[in-house]
């Protein structure tokens, strides 16, 4: 052998260091629950309803398929008998209830933000988004929202989110025409709106949905009082939900993806859902744009918004057999451009789905409005 030939380096002898055998975990964090929403939809939501409505709101979430809800509440009467997992429910404050006293709601929350926290760990896991359900007028559920969207920013940033403020949504319910006659109910209101419309305009929060209960009440007229919140918040959830479950649907027309569903929650300001039913023998260019214009006014959840402002909306056509196979796409775009046209400067996201139910239906999902103050007129 030639020891003249140059011997090969074979490098460094570095030193052995544990964490090189080590497994990163995965990004997703499971639920200490084992909970596991268990509806069809691109976005993975958690649900936190607080007070009385807020926490009826969180029980319909829950009935279709959102398992990773919560309900926080300083009255025990009102959150015992919620159908909800009891380990799933929190009892906050030192004292029966907040009596409409925000001040009294909010103090409660705030003694009870690391519990409310610790919750979220063992009910959500890892979420793509929380919901905040609350009524506007209650003491516990308007007192404690500041609060809340402040733990739900902070959990949101734990699990590693780049704009935490923008995967905050709050659902907020309006009072009834009759609980609006109370001055602490008015002002309990007007209070909490400035404070979540200050936030919104900020940018510090999602979108939020307001659901004028007034109006609501007018549409359900004469259900007994038995199923008439159930109705209702049956009604508000699943509106919610159409849009979750459509983005996840192929479409052989024109899809509303995941994306989209994504962008049009992106933009922080009021939020409104409605849908439009029609069902005729004649489906004609311009009267289906008015039906559709006129159902589309009479069935969004609420006014309380100015429609001009509009940043972005999603606006889906489900339609029967009979109509795809019978209707030009010019009628059926027409029919969605007379909605469109009264959101005229919104980024409108479409989509056009076969249905197996009888006849047209349009489903809205408007966000990114500025709210109406003191009187300004809508549409």
């Amino acid at each position: 052998m030639n020891e003249d030939v140059e011997k090969v380096d074979l490098g460094v002898d570095v030193p052995e260091i544990p964490l090189e055998d080590f497994e990163a975990p995965d990004a997703k964090l499971d639920t200490a629950l084992n909970l596991v929403n268990s509806y069809t939809g691109s976005i993975d939501f958690g649900i936190v309803g607080s007070g009385q409505c807020g926490g009826r709101l969180a029980k319909s979430f829950h009935t279709i398929g959102y398992n990773k809800t919560i309900a926080v509440n300083t009255a025990k009467a009102d959150l015992s008998p919620l159908d909800l997992p009891l380990a799933q429910k929190l009892l906050i404050g030192s004292v029966e209830g907040s009596g409409k006293s925000m001040l009294k709601g909010f103090r409660a929350t705030d003694s009870a933000s690391q519990k409310i926290f610790d919750l979220m760990r063992d009910v959500f896991g890892t979420v793509d988004k929380i919901v905040l359900c609350a009524g506007f007028g209650g003491g516990t559920g308007a007192g404690s929202l500041e609060v809340l969207i402040d733990i739900s920013v902070k959990y949101m940033k734990f699990l590693g989110k780049k704009n935490p403020e923008k995967d905050i949504i709050l659902v907020a319910a309006l009072p009834t025409a009759g609980e609006l006659n109370s001055h602490v109910v008015r002002s309990n209101v007007a209070a909490i709106e400035k404070a979540m419309f200050t936030r919104s305009k900020d940018g510090m929060l999602g979108p939020i949905i307001l659901i004028d209960n007034s109006k609501i009440e007018k549409l359900y007229r004469g259900i007994p009082p038995k199923v008439f919140w159930s109705t209702i918040n049956d009604t508000i959830t699943g509106l919610f939900h159409m849009f979750n479950f459509l983005s996840k649907q192929s479409s052989e027309y024109t899809s509303f993806d995941a994306e989209d569903y994504r962008t049009v929650l992106s933009a922080s300001g009021v939020s409104v859902l409605g849908v439009a039913k029609v069902v005729a023998e004649d489906y004609s260019q311009v009267k289906l744009a008015q039906a559709l214009q006129d159902n589309f006014k009479k069935t969004l959840l609420s006014d309380v918004a100015k429609f001009s402002t509009a940043k972005e909306a999603a606006c889906i056509v489900l339609a029967d057999d009979a109509v795809l196979s019978s209707l030009s796409m010019d009628v059926i775009n027409y029919g969605i451009d007379s909605i469109s046209n009264l959101i005229a400067s919104a980024n409108v996201h479409r989509g056009l789905y076969g249905s197996k139910k009888v006849g047209i239906r349009t489903y809205t999902l408007i966000s990114g409005m500025e709210a109406i103050i003191d009187g300004d007129k809508q549409l």
